[in-house]
């Protein structure tokens, strides 16, 4: 690292081996062959003031094997554990040489330590989504340095990995030091992952760490502060370094944070000991769901008090509103929607003004926005589609698809093109507003996941795929007659949009992971890159003229959203920049009818607040409307279902 607050790119080229000696490890406490049974912890422990004593592998306390085993009940996975870390927690530095075969031994005395190597294979080396550079303990707490490739919308990345890997044990590591950080707010924040982590099931091993950056050795405090509190294991990799040259800290590092070769070989060692102890202790136990443990998710059944009508407020949000009423006869519909453990729980569908006034309810929670046109709104809970027009609801049907990200869509003749699920296999079907059965369109060879939007009056467009714990694999694009005839497979990747007049445009990735636009008009293609390496949202004009097209520019490093961008695209490939922030993540865009302005959607936080901009833009000038759009603030992540504007 560069200083404590960060990391150098050179920290993934330290060389990793394990002691070759049992001399190179300084001597441990009776605790690091465990007994196979767990004990609690004695009533005479040490205080946290005397954190410098511990032992450097932990006993597993009865505390701890509560957490332990409450989490196997619930389903975590025994052999796997996760990291929640900064930069010295990448599997170059640490761990990550215990899944490479040959490239580490062990002195006499520790073979048995290759048990626990086996036990987790898989969980070393593995890129964790809670790891990574310039990471510290409010990052792992804020979605906004989640990785959008995997993690879903207003999850953070300590969620993310818990959601993804399912691990029974996770080493927490969120040492470094940086100007500005209060003692007050650090210990704040982990109590946050700590509480959190013991919630999911999962067993929290704390740290100590080498260096005294901070000058009074808060962080190790409050590690054996928070580990003595919440009764866990305290891994004392500070007490392990003691024993080496200049304490495992390299003597050439002027910021006294960097460790030595001997310092990095000791952490990782002294990692798989603890974790060692924890297999050894949990050998055996029962997997018995333990009585008063079971969870209940809320279903989102509708309210049965609902009642469709004005409403003064939005869900866990203040409505900052403007004074400027750009577009008086149009509004905007959305869904809202805000997380609950692992998944979105829908809190209703709104329509409001465009400068944030207004407010009307129009479905309860538990139904989420599908889609909007003339014919009326599309909603679904489950696997219910319905349709609401002029405020009366209709069931649609009650095998609607219910993970596929987009399940219903209208078609330009005023049908419905669905993915239906039945025992036998997922298909497209095509359904009319008036009831009756659907009309099934041919089977592709992959099956059906992601309807496509598009008033395109003779086609419908899909993706094939499957999706595994909520992360969906794309096996082609199709598209077909609304007759079912001409079924084909399109010969382009990544995430379409399609006209109206029979354009299309894909977004991929080029060798260097940049974003890559390819359009596609009456035969000919174009292809060219486009700023930024994430797309957000894509979607042509109502007349097609015009490709909307929203980008991040995302770390590679840190996963931090550097800037944003709306970008206005003339086919063949005229690129013009319509709209940039920084440090802002950019939500959604939403064409207006007529399709001469645009409402852009943007997120930041400040002073510990989400807050969603509105922002109105005449499409022609490319200018933002004065004192127009609104704003939505709360401590709630909020996600927002298609927005769509009703004139």
């Amino acid at each position: 690292m560069n200083n404590p607050g960060e990391a150098s790119p050179n920290a993934t080229q330290t060389p990793l081996s394990p002691p070759t000696t049992a001399s190179a490890t300084p001597a441990l406490p009776s605790t690091a062959t465990a007994n196979p049974a767990f004990s609690p912890t004695p009533d005479l422990r040490l205080p946290p003031e005397r954190w410098q004593e511990w032992d450097i592998v932990p006993a597993i306390s009865a505390r701890a094997r509560e957490i332990y085993l409450r989490g196997l009940a619930m389903g975590n996975n025994p052999r796997a554990f996760s990291k929640i870390g900064d930069c010295q927690n990448i599997p170059e530095a640490f761990l990550g040489i215990y899944d490479l075969p040959g490239r580490y031994y062990f002195s006499p005395g520790y073979e048995y330590l290759q048990e626990s190597v086996d036990y987790y294979a898989g969980s070393f080396n593995r890129e964790g989504e809670s790891v990574r550079g310039g990471f510290n303990a409010s990052s792992v707490l804020l979605p906004l340095w989640a990785n959008t490739e995997v993690c879903q919308p207003g999850e953070n990345p300590m969620e993310c990995e818990n959601r993804i890997h399912n691990p029974s044990v996770v080493i927490i590591s969120l040492e470094v030091w940086f100007a500005g950080r209060t003692e007050d707010r650090y210990e704040q924040y982990m109590r946050q992952i700590i509480e959190y982590n013991i919630a999911q099931g999962t067993l929290p091993i704390l740290s100590t760490k080498a260096d005294n950056v901070e000058g009074n050795h808060f962080i190790n405090y409050v590690s054996a502060k928070l580990a003595y509190e919440y009764d866990l294991p305290l891994w004392n990799f500070w007490r392990a370094v003691q024993p080496l040259p200049n304490h495992g800290l390299d003597p050439t590092d002027e910021g006294g944070f960097h460790l030595s070769v001997d310092g990095w070989n000791m952490r990782s060692f002294t990692a798989l000991q603890v974790l060692d102890a924890v297999m050894r202790e949990a050998e055996g136990l029962p997997i018995e769901t333990a009585a008063g443990n079971a969870s209940v998710t809320p279903t989102g059944a509708p309210a049965v008090s609902f009642t469709p009508g004005p409403v003064g407020e939005l869900p866990h949000a203040e409505i900052e509103s403007s004074s400027n009423p750009v577009f008086p006869s149009s509004s905007i519909l959305l869904g809202i929607s805000t997380r609950n453990n692992d998944s979105f729980t829908s809190d209703g569908i709104f329509q409001g003004s465009l400068n944030g006034r207004d407010w009307r309810a129009l479905l309860e929670p538990g139904l989420s926005l599908l889609d909007y046109s003339e014919f009326g709104i599309l909603a679904a809970q489950d696997a219910n589609l319905y349709l609401l027009k002029n405020d009366q609801r209709a069931l649609l049907t009650s095998q609607l698809h219910p993970e596929s990200p987009h399940p219903a869509v209208w078609l330009a003749d005023g049908r419905i093109a669905v993915i239906l699920r039945s025992a036998e296999m997922d298909q497209v079907g095509i359904l009319s507003p008036g009831g009756g059965d659907a009309f099934i369109l041919p089977d592709a060879p992959h099956p059906p996941l992601e309807l496509h939007p598009s008033r395109d009056p003779s086609h419908v467009y899909w993706s094939a795929g499957v999706c595994v714990n909520s992360i969906c694999e794309t096996q082609g694009i199709y598209v077909s007659d609304l007759d079912g005839g001409n079924l084909r497979a399109l010969p382009y990747e990544g995430k379409p949009a399609f006209a109206a007049d029979g354009k299309m445009a894909f977004m991929s990735h080029d060798a260097n992971r940049k974003n890559q636009l390819t359009i596609v008009n009456d035969g000919r293609v174009h292809t060219f890159p486009v700023p930024g390496n994430r797309l957000v949202d894509m979607s042509w004009s109502p007349d097609g003229s015009t490709l909307a097209v929203s980008t991040s520019l995302v770390s590679n490093y840190s996963g931090r959203v550097l800037e944003s961008r709306l970008f206005f695209i003339t086919p063949p490939a005229t690129l013009d920049a319509v709209f940039y922030i920084r440090d802002e993540a950019a939500e959604q865009h939403v064409w207006s009818p007529d399709g001469k302005s645009i409402l852009f959607v943007h997120r930041r936080i400040e002073n510990g607040r989400y807050r969603l901009n509105f922002v109105l833009l005449d499409a022609v000038t490319q200018i933002e409307y004065p004192a127009s759009g609104f704003r939505l603030v709360g401590e709630e992540y909020l996600r927002l279902q298609p927005i769509f504007w009703v004139e």
